[in-house]
């Protein structure tokens, strides 16, 4: 089995495809946020595929965050995972922060702050996606790539929030 998984850019749906799975099976797709849980149970076409789309708010109860996305084939036995970022709430504190340079000349020492901040919060978000991207078969490596994952997205939060214990 195969699972494509994405994000909108306005971090409101996440679609979901599966190709593979045995044909007219029964599928269990659970989105999971560390916190709140979605589950379908439905069946896959006759040609072993499924996709969806889901309203991230309403149906895991955020728009934000790591999401560990896990689709099991109940015939074949097999489970596949996926993992995604919400992150529209950090690309909102960078645009703010970049926004903030805008009034800054080139002599301002206290704008350099503001874009070392926007520099990190954008770097911690690659090595996000980079984690993410690693979510494969092994539940183990999972658990550890998630934990990571969700430690570099809780110091983007605090780098966002003005006050991370550097600057306040």
């Amino acid at each position: 089995m195969n699972i494509t998984t994405s994000i909108t850019g306005d971090c409101r749906f996440m679609s979901i495809g599966v190709t593979g799975a045995t044909n007219n099976s029964p599928i269990i797709l659970s989105v999971h946020n560390g916190t709140n849980e979605h589950t379908i149970s439905t069946v896959s076409t006759s040609t072993g595929t499924y996709t969806t789309a889901i309203l991230l708010s309403s149906t895991v109860g955020t728009q934000s965050g790591i999401f560990l996305i896990e689709v099991s084939d109940v015939v074949a036995g097999a489970s596949i995972y996926s993992a995604e970022l919400g992150k529209c709430e950090l690309d909102c504190c960078i645009a703010k922060k970049v926004d903030s340079l805008l009034s800054c000349d080139c002599e301002c020492t206290q704008c350099s702050h503001t874009m070392i901040t926007a520099e990190r919060v954008h770097l911690l978000i690659v090595a996000i996606e980079t984690d993410l991207a690693q979510i494969g078969g092994d539940q183990a490596a999972n658990s550890a790539i998630i934990t990571n994952a969700t430690e570099k997205y809780n110091k983007a939060l605090e780098l966002c929030s003005d006050c991370c214990g550097c600057n306040c």
